[in-house]
């Protein structure tokens, strides 16, 4: 080949591979084809971030995905000019998908050691014992030291071993009587150590308990501050009546019986929860964590690149390791705020803030104070509320003033959010910090269950940007407080579409990995009542009253309340929550239209399908390998 006739090939060469990449898509141009394209699905963004009824945002037909994050959005054949020879297509069938669901609260790791420890040899190594309670407190103390004595004499219980007493709630009493009688102290240590000396003893119910002298000095000498600090968290006698709650009931589990063993049995529990987490089309959870333990697992798991969904977490060290007054002041000024936003910090996993989960209570020791004065002392007497000089109080403040971004406090109950504002106010007081800071740390109240709509602090909740994150799960109490405060408590239950006309950001915790039966509550407003103590369990669904019927919102505003709004709680609507060119491609595919279908059938609700990271994690009929 002459050199003349080499240059004209060449320059024949130049011009078509010119002409070739004018040609291309200018997406493809700037990133290459696609690596997954769904398509013929009902794709809804949810990028519409007003407060506007039934605004779902963009409804697309395809969904182009490079990489681990979305591409481009349109119809098929748009998405199909972004395709090459390697692009894999999946068909939805006309199914619905949705961006993968936010879960706001949700304490997983309690769940992985319940489900998943044993599988990999994490056990509870006590004695279990369960006592039903009696009509007063007296007679069911009594009741618990017969059961314990009578077991280590019938049993043969050697000296030494851990003894858990599970106690019930009785069938003639209200629930929540053990809770009372136990955070009161009206049930406490001294009632059952005589015979117990040489065997440590929890008795729990629910989320409360007592240790025994033998429990205590055990714990100790893991934990030396102990009694200081769950006097401080609780009430001044706590430590000295043995009173142990949710720090010490889990502490047990993940500091004490399994301190010795290979941190990784821990990262496989938590990773085999994860697992089922993203079979529900949850890929984003938030969650507080009180135990190191916890924390060095996870981070175990994402060194290993093993995280099975994305994790913003709270640091709650000061309830998990037992803090003092002077412990935490240390922790919160030498740490420097290491927190983060999601497009900062990790991918799959990130410290978002910190957390001191007991602001105010649940159940029958609601945060009513002045906004419910006439109701008895009985009912005040047992009301929870902070104040300073206590652990939430001082810890949050502390945190605060440190820099750290306060994270998941419990205003179940308008005056514990009004004591919540002040602690705010006190700690930019104190480190001179603006509103306009503030504002920008998205601090959240959670639960929210009888928060009510108090003029002066909905307008301070405004003012300082406050996320109002609820539970509507909890609602199923209210008409026992109702009996016990009278009818005018009924107003405070969750005004929810009220908050959401007057500009206040709210997003809503799932029942555990279920999102649909909270939808349908917060739509319906309609409340299915808990079982009477003792009843045998129900088949069926049970008895629904209605509360606040005209507080019912749209079931659009509810899923944004899961996804687009709930992205901003944990500061990550840059990356996830809704389905846009440049975030995350993780995504959820519904077996029926949410959007369509009669209101009763969102309970039943099921999710078919879960993209994490532009892949298929989850895919129940194969729809990614049918291509």
């Amino acid at each position: 080949m002459t050199r003349k006739l080499f240059i004209l090939y060449l320059l024949t060469f130049m011009v078509c591979g010119v002409g070739l990449a004018q040609q291309l898509p200018p997406l493809v141009a700037q990133q290459g084809y696609a690596d997954l394209v769904l398509i013929n699905g009902k794709i809804v963004s949810m990028d519409d971030r007003s407060i506007v009824p039934n605004t779902p945002g963009n409804i697309y037909q395809a969904m182009a995905i490079k990489g681990k994050r979305i591409m481009a959005l349109g119809t098929n054949a748009e998405m199909r000019r972004l395709a090459g020879p390697k692009t894999r297509f999946t068909d939805m069938g006309n199914r619905t998908v949705i961006p993968g669901l936010v879960q706001t609260h949700y304490h997983l790791f309690g769940a992985a050691a319940r489900t998943y420890g044993p599988r990999v040899g994490l056990v509870d190594k006590s004695v279990k014992l369960t006592v039903v309670a009696e009509t007063t407190a007296e007679a069911t103390a009594r009741k618990i030291r017969d059961t314990i004595i009578n077991a280590i004499q019938v049993r043969r219980i050697p000296k030494g071993q851990w003894i858990t007493v599970d106690l019930q709630e009785g069938p003639q009493n209200r629930r929540g009587t053990t809770y009372t009688w136990l955070y009161l102290g009206t049930i406490n240590r001294r009632q059952f150590e005589s015979g117990t000396e040489d065997y440590p003893v929890l008795v729990k119910t629910g989320l409360q308990g007592v240790f025994n002298a033998a429990a205590i000095e055990a714990f100790e000498e893991e934990f030396p501050d102990w009694a200081e600090s769950t006097s401080l968290e609780n009430r001044p006698s706590g430590g000295i009546d043995g009173y142990a709650a949710v720090p010490e009931i889990g502490g047990l589990t993940f500091e004490f019986w399994w301190k010795d063993e290979p941190i990784e049995k821990l990262a496989m529990a938590l990773e085999l929860q994860g697992q089922e987490v993203i079979t529900k089309g949850i890929t984003t959870v938030a969650t507080r964590i009180l135990y190191p333990s916890v924390i060095r697992a996870y981070n175990l798991l994402n060194r290993q690149m093993r995280m099975p969904h994305r994790l913003a977490y709270y640091m709650e060290s000061q309830r998990g390791s037992f803090f003092n007054l002077k412990s935490i002041h240390e922790f919160y000024k030498g740490t420097g705020a290491p927190w983060t936003d999601h497009a900062s910090g990790g991918e799959m996993l990130w410290l978002n803030g910190m957390c001191n989960e007991v602001w105010d209570s649940i159940y029958n020791e609601v945060c009513m104070g002045p906004d419910m004065p006439n109701v008895s002392a009985e009912i005040k007497a047992r009301e929870r509320c902070p104040a300073p000089g206590t652990k939430p109080w001082e810890s949050f403040r502390e945190a605060i003033v440190h820099g750290w971004r306060p994270v998941q406090g419990h205003a179940t109950s308008s005056h514990g959010a009004r004591l919540y504002i002040q602690m705010l106010e006190q700690a930019m007081e104190e480190a001179n910090f603006s509103v306009e800071y503030m504002r920008n740390l998205r601090t959240t109240l959670e639960h929210n269950i009888l928060l009510g709509n108090v003029p002066e602090i909905m307008e301070k909740i405004k003012k300082y940007g406050i996320i109002i994150n609820v539970n509507a799960g909890m609602l199923r109490d209210v008409p026992e407080n109702i009996k016990d405060y009278g009818e005018e408590l009924r107003k405070f239950a969750m005004p929810l579409k009220t908050w959401i006309n007057d500009g206040v950001r709210v997003s809503f915790e799932a029942a555990g990995t279920d999102f649909w039966n909270p939808i349908y509550t917060l739509v319906t407003r309609k409340i299915e009542l808990r079982q009477p103590v003792g009843a045998p369990p129900s088949a069926g669904r049970g008895e629904t009253v209605e509360l606040l019927p005209e507080e019912g919102i749209d079931r659009v505003t509810g899923l944004k309340m899961a996804t687009t709004w709930a992205s901003e709680y944990m500061m990550a609507e840059d990356t996830v929550g809704t389905l846009e060119p440049g975030k995350y491609a993780d995504f959820a595919v519904l077996e029926k239209d949410f959007f369509t279908i009669p209101i009763e059938e969102i309970r039943d609700l099921q999710v078919i399908a879960t993209g994490l990271n532009g892949e298929f994690v989850y895919d129940l009929y194969n729809l990614d390998g049918a291509n």
